[in-house]
Parts: structure tokens; sequence; C-alpha cells
């Protein structure tokens, strides 16, 4: 089977880099043969008119003093990343944006199925395509978002469900949120599995970068953007609560820390930590290179996910720490509650008191060895092979039916 894999609103962002590796690893491990054509969004006319549409209003906005969110570029890294993967058949190709390329792209190498696409796609017949929607967080927190963001998902979703044959989801919580917000639809929706899976390479980082980043003693981590719902601020109330008994304990925390909604926010949080009096137990590094993320990860107490919303169970940064064995704990909202493992403990979402408790808890606790490497990558290809078997059963079922 032919696939193609867009990188259409993907490629600009971690979590959608995530996101495509997922797919492409999971596709990897079933025992289908499968080739896979990764289309990549970075050249042609409609392309360049748009960059240059955006650069032109964001100089609008900058001359009105309003905030501007930071530019995303292509991240053309994974490119060779994705190419040079022992596991599976991947040629790359680079497209414009719309249907009108993704339609061309796909007579011209033949591909069977496309998937996933984050916009509604107009495609000829005869050509399945699965669309991607990622959660429905606006409806559950609209104080994060504008009312005109907030309309503009509503349509983008209402039309993807109307126009995609199926649609893939990251949790059965999502699923469950179309059921409710947008029940009346033709698509097909299909939850993957919870798919967690180690890079190989990470078993191999060994070697904390502490003295690096100024880390003196034994710590939490939080991997998470800072963003609003990521609930940064329950964490750093909690480990305030922490250095009541525990004042040798810090809270290490990576991720960007601009949220474009609020860009006041890590500002606020700047003022509370210091207001706390744990700035001197905190150390924010903002993005760091993944090889001292995940070493930095298996070096600590535990990851905690204060998170208020995610759309995949436990986000990121929680997906990374199953695969490799590490203890995390995380917030109890709906989604985060779909892991079944039993590194993960859990704890009433935005209550830093009871966040607090379940730190205290890991520190008295004692250390339960890890999984061996071998143990955790054949778990994780055990999981990837469930999410391919999934995806390529919802191809199948399209083909079927043309």
């Amino acid at each position: 089977m032919r696939i193609g894999v867009l990188g259409h609103g993907f490629i600009e962002w971690g979590g959608g880099l995530d996101f495509l590796r997922l797919i492409i690893g999971s596709l990897a491990a079933t025992a289908q043969p499968v080739d896979v054509h990764l289309l990549m969004p970075t050249r042609g006319p409609r392309l360049a008119a748009r960059r240059l549409l955006r650069g032109s209003w964001h100089a609008v906005k900058r001359l009105r003093a309003e905030p501007v969110g930071a530019a995303r570029t292509p991240n053309a890294c994974i490119v060779s990343e994705f190419v040079h993967s022992p596991h599976l058949r991947i040629e790359s190709h680079e497209i414009d944006i719309g249907s009108g390329a993704i339609a061309a792209a796909a007579r011209r190498l033949k591909l069977d199925a496309m998937l996933p696409s984050v916009q509604p796609l107009r495609l000829p017949p005869g050509l399945p395509w699965l669309g991607y929607i990622a959660d429905f967080q606006h409806a559950h927190l609209p104080r994060f978002f504008s009312a005109e963001e907030i309309a503009a998902r509503n349509r983008n979703f209402a039309d993807m469900l109307q126009r995609a044959p199926a649609v893939i989801v990251n949790a059965r919580a999502v699923a469950e949120d179309i059921r409710h917000f947008l029940p009346d639809h033709p698509a097909q929706v299909v939850p993957l599995p919870f798919s967690a899976a180690p890079n190989p390479a990470w078993f191999e980082w060994n070697d904390p970068p502490l003295a690096k980043y100024g880390i003196t003693g034994p710590y939490f981590i939080i991997c998470n953007q800072f963003w609003q719902h990521k609930d940064h601020l329950t964490a750093y109330r909690a480990l305030a609560r922490l250095s009541l008994n525990f004042p040798q304990v810090q809270l290490v925390c990576t991720g960007e820390t601009s949220d474009f909604r609020n860009p006041e926010h890590f500002a606020m949080l700047c003022r509370e930590a210091a207001s706390l009096g744990i700035a001197s137990r905190l150390h924010v590094l903002g993005l760091v290179p993944k090889r001292d993320q995940i070493a930095l990860m298996r070096a600590a107490i535990a990851v905690v996910q204060p998170t208020l919303f995610e759309g995949g169970p436990g986000g990121g940064s929680v997906f990374d720490a199953v695969s490799m064995g590490i203890s995390a704990i995380v917030s109890d909202v709906p989604v985060n509650l779909e892991i079944d493992e039993p590194t993960v403990s859990f704890f009433k979402a935005s209550d830093e008191a009871a966040l607090a408790a379940a730190m205290v808890d890991r520190l008295r606790s004692v250390p339960v060895p890890r999984a061996e490497p071998q143990q955790l990558l054949d778990a994780g290809q055990q999981r990837r092979r469930a999410c391919g078997e999934t995806l390529l059963n919802a191809v199948q079922a399209l083909r079927r039916l043309q």
C-alpha cells in the first residue's frame, strides 16, 4: 500500500512533529508492506503568497501594538530523519499547500490513501483520505480563546466532519466530544490507541546536563510549553508547599515560555514564583535539545503534568515518560485517565495540595526499578503496531467503500 503522510499543519511545531513520528512509526510497526510518501508543504506559489500575506498582517498588528505570535517556519530537519528511518521505506516530496497540490501529488505518486489532514480537503473520488481533529479545548476552556478563534474552530471541525470520509483523533475523550458537540455528521471517527514508544537512541543519553543548567539537587520536571492551560501555577504552588518539609527539592521546567494568547502569562508566573519564595529552586530552561530533555527526565524524581486539558492522554511529556518507564504524576482530567500504566499516578487537577501530596508520596516511596531498555522497546513496538493496524484498517474500510 502506498500512503501519503501530510506534513501540512504539523511540521511547524514540536507537537506536530511528534504526531508525524507517531503516525509513521505506527505504520512501520505493522506486518503489512507499506510505502510512505511524506508530503512536505515547503514549496509553491500558494505557500509563498500565504507567507507574504501573513507577514503583512503581522506588520499591521505590530504597528497597532497588538501581540503577534511567534513565526512558525517549517522544520526541514524531519525530512532527513524520516527518510533515513531503518524501519520503513520513506520518500519525501516538497509540494505546495491546498487540495489541488495534494491531489496532483497523489496522482503523480499513485497513492492509495492520504492522512492525516488538519484541513477539510477537496480530493477526487476514489482517493481515500483521513482528516484529523486535535481536541475541543475551545469548548471546555473558552476563557483561553477569543470569540473569533472559537467560531473558526467550530466551522473547521464541522466542515471536516462533513467532508472527510473518516477522521482520526488522539483519544476516546475527543471522540466523545465529537458525539456531544457535533453529533450529526457522516464521517467515521477513529480514536487512536495510546501508543507511547521510545526512540532507541534515548537509552544512550544517560548523563543529565545538571551543571549546564545549574541544577544542584533532586528535582521534579515539567516538559510543557508555558501556555495557560498547562497550569504551571498549580505546580509552583505545590512546590511552595513541598518546601516546608523538603527544602532541597527543585522544579525544572522545559518548553517555550511564550503564550501568544496571553503574552503576559509567563511574566505573571515569574512574579508568582518570587512571591511564593521558590525562585531559587525553580529552573526554567526554555526550549532545550531533545537529548538534554530526555536525559533530564530520566534523572528526575518524576515528570509532573499539571495540565487542564490535552488532546491526547497525558500530552507529549507523559507520552515520552511512559515510553521510557519514567514515573509521572498527572492531573486527573478525563483524557489523562485513559492512561493505564503502572508508572503513572493521578492528582486532582488545579489542586496544589493534592499535587504536593502526590509529590511527597513519590519522595517517600521506595523507588521501583525501571524496566530494561529491551522490555520498553518491545512494549513500545506493541503499542505502535496496534496504532498502525488501526490506521490501516480505517484506510482499507474506506477503500472498500470506493
